[in-house]
């Protein structure tokens, strides 16, 4: 993520980091006599306070940050952030110390449900574990009856009471309360963040996402639907590769929640009826079959950094897409759009024959691609067979798949000469 938007990131970071928390530690130090010590265990508690609320404000993924960083790194900032805000937290707790027991009790339950929180997420709700550990990947599967996508969202949220923890333990801190400027600013801190979500979530939500129809919904195997929905008149245009996130209104059994799906048609041919390629992966998309044509769609995006990316390089650059089952379906987007005027080299694996589902799709394009299939994922060798010097030394490669085969082709690739910073990858985390 850093070597694609390098300048973007590092601003993000350094404004959450340091910047955000900066006044709220200064009103606290100036208005506060004690050691230096014991000032640095109080401001590790409040910068750890603020990394929370900032959490909560990148949860609802604001566009103006998206254009500039793009949703996989705006995730990024924010698991990996909870995670040093638990650090601080921790070393907040281990060393600080009262006589109060109400003040004890608020801010160690916190710091306990802080603790829950992240390891739940790292399992259930991120790749950190599950792409890279095959049995932490079995384990999930297991598990997934029971924790399901809905269920894990709600126990993320415990990070709301995280925070209202924090902020009565902080307010019945007597010392603390009396600083009034400090805790003016931490109560405006808290009322903004809080208030931008819940605006986010209830107002703004229901207004800027687009409206859709269901207009076709077929099955292209056992394991994997397409569907195409019709947008609506003021749906902003979309670019090749992007992605929606998805929710069906008014279907009995099925949750309102949205989902991340990638767009598989390009504008070029479809500007107004998009393609979606989905596979039955869980809870929400098993239930796929059952939505019937001319049912409610609500969009949310268009997102994605592909076509950007694509946009802003060289076009003499040869463009490597590497599709892994329906991490496909971007990469057809990409192809449509841009084989009459960039040299495109796809290369597909499958499990099985069936599941070649868009292969007439790419026929269609042969005299102006390079197209290669395969049954079972490519090899070291294979790559080396099928990619040409040049293709290794310069091109862009883009790679979507499960997450643990978009990982080891880029070991892969890596040990054959391809840079990192020739490497854009989507994975497609369970």
């Amino acid at each position: 993520m850093l070597k694609n938007h390098p300048v973007s990131l590092y601003i993000t970071w350094l404004v959450i980091i340091l910047i955000v928390p900066l006044p709220l530690v200064i009103l606290l130090n100036t208005g506060l006599s004690d050691s230096i010590q014991h000032l640095i265990i109080y401001d590790a508690g409040i910068v750890a306070y603020v990394w929370w609320l900032s959490i909560v404000l990148l949860s609802t993924r604001p566009q103006w940050l998206e254009w500039r960083i793009g949703l996989p790194a705006m995730y990024f900032v924010h698991g990996l952030l909870g995670v040093l805000a638990l650090g601080l937290a921790t070393y907040h707790v281990l060393n600080a110390f009262s006589m109060d027991q109400l003040i004890k009790n608020t801010g160690h339950f916190a710091w306990y449900l802080a603790i829950f929180g992240v390891l739940y997420a790292s399992f259930f709700l991120s790749g950190w574990l599950v792409d890279r550990f095959p049995i932490a990947a079995s384990l999930k599967r297991k598990l997934q009856f029971i924790f399901k996508y809905q269920l894990s969202l709600w126990i993320h949220r415990l990070n709301f009471v995280v925070i209202g923890l924090i902020w009565l333990h902080v307010h019945l801190i007597g010392r603390v309360s009396q600083i009034t400027d400090f805790i003016i600013l931490f109560d405006v801190y808290t009322i903004v963040n809080l208030g931008l979500y819940a605006w986010k979530k209830f107002v703004a939500s229901s207004a800027e996402r687009l409206n859709g129809q269901l207009i076709d919904n077929t099955e292209l195997n056992q394991h994997v639907r397409q569907v195409k929905i019709k947008l609506g008149r003021k749906a902003p245009k979309y670019q090749a590769g992007d992605f929606y996130f998805l929710s069906f209104q008014h279907v009995t059994g099925l949750t309102n929640e949205s989902h991340p799906f990638s767009v598989t048609t390009a504008p070029i041919s479809s500007p107004n009826i998009i393609t979606f390629t989905i596979q039955n992966t869980g809870d929400f998309t098993s239930q796929l079959s059952s939505i019937p044509t001319g049912s409610d769609v609500k969009l949310e995006g268009p997102f994605g950094r592909f076509a950007p990316l694509i946009e802003n390089a060289n076009p003499k650059i040869p463009l490597i897409l590497i599709g892994m089952g329906t991490g496909i379906a971007p990469l057809l987007s990409l192809t449509q759009q841009y084989a009459s005027s960039r040299k495109i080299h796809v290369l597909w694996s499958v499990h099985e024959a069936s599941d070649f589902y868009y292969q007439q799709a790419f026929d269609s394009l042969e005299s102006l691609i390079t197209f290669d299939q395969h049954i079972t994922r490519f090899t070291t060798l294979d790559y080396q067979n099928k990619l040409t010097e040049q293709e290794l030394t310069s091109a862009l490669f883009f790679i979507v798949g499960p997450a643990n085969g978009v990982l080891s082709t880029e070991k892969v690739l890596r040990h054959l000469g391809v840079s990192a910073n020739q490497l854009i990858d989507e994975r497609l985390t369970m």
